[in-house]
C-alpha cells in the first residue's frame, strides 16, 4: 500500500512555469541543454523551514517537489499526437521485453514475481498515458501556479523584457479558454532570474544594475542572479555533471510540443549534453529553486489559498447558504448533463482550484471538504466532467489519508460513470485513468478479482492497443488470484492478441498467444491449440522469426479431425514454412507420418557370421570324396553332393564367444534373448542383416509419399555398459572396435501411405 501511496503523491506535483528569452536560453545551448534541463535534477527543495497556514491547519513547510515546465508546452496535445507517440513507446517497449518464448511456470511467476518484470511495457505505457493526460481544463492541478522569468543580466532595459515575458504572443489553450491564471494576475507568483554567463565575461555591474531595477519593481525577494560557468576551484579542472542525470529528466517530445514538453531539444553538443555543467553550476541551481521556494512560492501560495477559502465561505459556507442548497437540490435525471468549463474566476472553478493547491500541499483533510463542496455544485449544475473529478480525487485522498471507513471504490465508481456520459477522446481517457487507478488499489489491497473487472470495464470503449493492454494486465490479474484462473486467463490473453494485432503490434501478440499455448498445452482442448498455432504460424512469418512460423506449422499437421481440404492447406503451408526456413536437417517430432514404436520387430539372418562374402564362403566347403574330388550335392543328399563344414575349429571359436566360454548362457544359434540391465537383445554376427519391422500410419485423409527414411541407431563399444558377448566381434580386436555408421548400408523406398 505505501507502494501505491508513494506512486499516487508523485502524479502529481506543484507546477512552474519557465519563460525565458532566445538570450538566456543561448547561455545553456552549447552544453545541449534548456533551462528548464538544468533545473529540473534540482527540483525536489528541501531543508526548508517555512511556516504555512491551510484552512484551520498551521504547520511547516520542510520539503517541497516542484514540476518545471517550458511555459510555451504547457498544454495537452491532440489525440492523434497522443495516441501515434504512445504507439511508438509501445513498440519500442515490445522490441526490448519481449523474446517471443512462453514463460516457464506462467502461473507460479505471475504469482511470485513483481507486476513490473511480467508486462513492463503496461507500466511504461501506463506512465506516459496518465502524463500526457495532463492540463485539462477541469483540473488545476497541472495549472502553473508560480513562474520562473529567465533574462540575460548584460542586457540592457532588463524591465522592458521581462514586461515582455509576462505578456507573452501566443496563448496557451488554457490561458485561451481562461481556465488557467493569468501571468499579470496579483496571486500568480512571480520570480526573475538574470542568467550570468562568468566564463564569457558578462559584467558584472550590469548584472547589479538589472537586479536592483527589477527589484525596484518586483520587490527584491523575488529577483535573483544565476552566475554559470564560473568555478570556485581556481582554475583546476572539474568533473562534469554526468549526462545521464539531465536526460532521466527528460521525456518524449511530440510533433508540435506539448504535455510540458518542447517540440526540439537542442542539438547535442560534440562534447555531450552537460560537457561544461560542475557541480558548482548544479548547486547555484539548488539555490536559485530554495530562494524561489522560500521567499516568492509558498508565501504566494499561503496568501491565494487563504483569500480563495474566504471568497468560498462567504459563498458556499454558513447555515444561509446550506439552506439554499438544499432547496435547489440536485440535479434529476431528466436533466440534460451539460459540459461547460468554468472560468478561473468564478466559484466553481476556484472551489476546485483551493482543493487542489491543499492538495499539492499534502493537506488531504482539507482538500477532500473541498472536493465535496465542489462536487455538490458540479452535481446540481449538472455537470458530469468536473463532478467526475472531483469524485476522483476524493478517493485518491481516501487512499492517501489510509482512512479504513473510507471506500475509494465508490467515488472511482461515480467519476468513471459520469466520464462515460461526456462525449469525446479526453472523457474517455480519462475514465480509463480512473479504472487504471482503481485497479491499482485493489491489487494492493490483494483484490485481483475485482481488479480484473475494474480493466475489463476500462477496455471496452477504448481504441484497439489501449484496449489490449488493458486485456493482458486484466488476465495476469486472474492468474494471480488463489485459486487462479486460467482458463478465463487464456481467453483474455486471446482476446489481448487479437487487440495487439488489429494495432499491428505482432510481438505483443505473439508473446500474448505464447503464453496461452503453455496453459492449453496439457489440455485436451484441441480446436483451441489449432487456432493458437494458426495465428502464431503466420504472425511469425510476417515478424520474419521463419524457425517459428516453421515450428507452429508443424503442429498443425496433427489435423487428422478436420477435413481433407484444410489438411491439404495445412501440409502446404507446412512444406512453405520448411522453404521458407531453408531448413536442410531432419525435423525432429515431425508428427507425419505416425510411426508405431511400441511393436517394433528385429529379425535377424543367422546364416551370417562374416562381413564379406570371401570370409563366409570360407566357413562351407565342398565334401571329398574316397579319391580326393569334390563332388555336388543337393541339400536332400540325393543326386548330388553335399557341403559339409570343415572348418570345426572356426565354429567353436564363435560359439565360445557368443557363450561366453563354460559359463551358461543362451547364444544367438539358439534364438533366445539375453536380457542386461532389464533390457532385452539379440547377439549377431559381424555382417549379418537386420530387419527392424516399424508401422508406419497415415492420420490424415490426403495421401502422402515418403522419401529418405532414415533409422537412427547408437553404437556402443564393448566395456561401455554392454557385454562383450552383445559386440559383434571376429577377435579380440574387432570386438573392441565400434562399428563405422558409413559402413551400414540402409535399404531405402518410396512408399506411399493411403489414408
Amino acid at each position: 500500500m505505501e507502494q501505491l501511496k508513494s506512486w499516487l503523491r508523485g502524479r502529481h506535483q506543484i507546477a512552474v512555469a519557465v519563460y525565458s528569452t532566445p538570450a538566456a536560453e543561448a547561455v545553456l545551448a552549447n552544453n545541449g541543454l534548456t533551462i528548464v534541463d538544468f533545473l529540473r535534477p534540482m527540483s525536489l527543495v528541501n531543508k526548508l523551514n517555512v511556516p504555512m497556514r491551510v484552512g484551520e491547519l498551521s504547520y511547516r513547510v520542510q520539503e517541497v517537489n516542484l514540476r518545471l515546465y517550458a511555459g510555451d508546452s504547457m498544454f495537452q496535445p491532440k489525440s492523434e499526437v497522443i495516441d501515434q507517440s504512445l504507439g511508438q513507446l509501445l513498440s519500442l517497449q515490445a522490441q526490448r521485453h519481449t523474446n517471443l518464448q512462453p514463460m516457464p511456470n506462467l502461473i507460479q511467476q505471475v504469482q511470485s514475481d513483481s507486476p513490473e518484470t511480467i508486462n513492463p511495457w503496461f507500466y511504461a505505457y501506463q506512465s506516459e498515458f496518465l502524463r500526457l493526460l495532463r492540463f485539462t481544463e477541469h483540473e488545476t492541478l497541472d495549472h502553473p501556479v508560480a513562474g520562473i522569468f529567465c533574462i540575460p543580466a548584460d542586457k540592457a532595459q532588463a524591465l522592458q523584457i521581462a514586461q515582455k515575458l509576462l505578456t507573452p504572443e501566443s496563448q496557451l489553450p488554457l490561458q485561451a479558454s481562461q481556465s488557467m491564471l493569468p501571468l499579470q494576475d496579483p496571486m500568480f507568483a512571480k520570480h526573475f532570474v538574470l542568467v550570468q554567463d562568468v566564463a564569457a565575461g558578462m559584467d558584472e555591474a550590469r548584472a547589479k544594475s538589472n537586479l536592483t531595477a527589477l527589484s525596484n519593481t518586483y520587490g527584491a525577494a523575488n529577483c535573483s542572479i544565476l552566475r554559470l560557468y564560473g568555478s570556485s576551484t581556481g582554475g583546476a579542472a572539474v568533473a562534469a555533471v554526468p549526462a545521464a542525470v539531465f536526460q532521466a529528466c527528460r521525456h518524449p517530445n511530440m510533433p508540435g510540443g506539448g504535455a510540458g514538453e518542447p517540440e526540439h531539444y537542442p542539438k547535442e553538443p560534440p562534447g555531450g549534453i552537460g560537457h561544461s555543467i560542475t557541480a558548482d553550476d548544479m548547486a547555484a541551481a539548488g539555490q536559485l529553486l530554495k530562494d524561489f521556494c522560500e521567499r516568492t512560492l509558498l508565501p504566494k501560495l499561503e496568501e491565494r489559498i487563504a483569500r480563495l477559502n474566504l471568497i468560498i465561505s462567504n459563498a458556499r459556507k454558513g447555515f444561509k447558504n446550506k439552506l439554499t442548497r438544499f432547496w435547489k437540490g440536485a440535479a434529476t435525471e431528466t436533466v440534460q448533463y451539460q459540459d461547460v468549463s468554468y472560468p478561473y474566476h468564478s466559484i466553481e472553478a476556484q472551489m476546485r482550484c483551493v482543493a487542489d493547491l491543499a492538495y499539492l500541499l499534502g493537506q488531504y483533510d482539507f482538500a477532500v471538504q473541498m472536493y465535496r463542496l465542489a462536487a455538490q455544485d458540479y452535481l446540481a449544475a449538472p455537470n458530469s466532467r468536473w463532478y467526475a473529478g472531483a469524485e476522483e480525487m476524493i478517493g485518491i485522498c481516501s487512499i492517501l489519508l489510509g482512512d479504513p471507513n473510507a471506500d475509494p471504490i465508490k467515488y472511482f465508481n461515480r467519476a468513471f460513470e459520469h466520464y462515460s456520459k461526456v462525449r469525446g477522446w479526453q472523457a474517455r481517457m480519462l475514465a480509463t485513468r480512473v479504472m487504471l487507478i482503481t485497479a491499482a488499489y485493489q491489487a494492493a489491497t490483494g483484490r485481483h478479482l475485482a481488479a480484473n473487472v475494474s480493466l475489463m470495464r476500462a477496455h471496452f470503449e477504448e481504441e484497439t492497443a489501449r484496449a489490449a493492454l488493458l486485456l493482458e494486465a486484466a488476465a495476469y490479474a486472474l492468474l494471480r488470484c488463489r485459486p487462479p484462473s486460467a482458463r478465463k486467463a487464456a481467453f483474455h490473453l486471446v482476446l489481448a492478441g487479437l487487440r495487439y494485432q488489429s494495432a499491428k503490434q505482432r510481438r505483443l501478440a505473439i508473446h500474448c498467444y505464447m503464453q496461452v499455448t503453455g496453459i492449453y498445452s496439457a489440455s485436451s482442448w484441441r480446436h483451441i491449440s489449432e487456432h493458437l498455432h494458426d495465428i502464431l504460424g503466420k504472425q511469425c512469418y510476417e515478424l520474419g522469426d521463419t524457425q517459428g512460423a516453421l515450428r507452429h506449422c508443424m503442429a498443425l499437421l496433427d489435423c487428422g479431425h478436420r477435413q481433407a481440404a484444410a489438411q491439404s492447406h495445412y501440409l502446404s503451408r507446412f512444406l512453405e514454412a520448411v522453404q521458407a526456413a531453408g531448413t536442410v536437417a531432419p525435423i525432429k517430432d515431425l508428427p507425419l507420418p505416425s510411426v508405431t514404436t511400441n511393436s517394433v520387430v528385429v529379425r535377424h539372418a543367422d546364416q551370417r557370421c562374416y562381413p564379406s562374402s570371401t570370409q563366409r564362403q570360407q566357413l562351407l566347403l565342398p565334401a571329398q570324396g574316397p579319391d580326393g574330388s569334390t563332388t555336388a550335392a543337393t541339400a536332400g543328399g540325393g543326386g548330388g553332393g553335399q557341403f559339409v563344414e570343415s572348418s570345426a575349429a572356426v565354429w567353436s571359436h564363435l560359439e565360445q564367444l557368443v557363450a561366453g566360454g563354460e559359463a551358461s548362457s543362451t547364444n544367438w544359434l539358439e534364438g533366445a534373448k539375453q536380457v542386461y540391465e532389464g533390457e532385452e537383445f539379440n547377439t549377431v554376427a559381424a555382417g549379418e542383416d537386420i530387419g527392424i519391422e516399424v508401422t508406419f500410419r497415415n492420420p490424415l485423409a490426403i495421401k502422402l509419399t515418403l522419401s529418405r527414411v532414415r533409422l537412427i541407431g547408437q553404437f556402443t563399444a564393448a566395456g561401455a555398459g554392454v557385454p562383450a558377448a552383445a559386440a559383434a566381434a571376429d577377435g579380440s580386436a574387432a570386438a573392441a572396435a565400434e562399428p563405422d555408421p558409413d559402413q551400414v548400408a540402409v535399404v531405402e523406398s518410396q512408399p506411399s501411405l493411403h489414408p
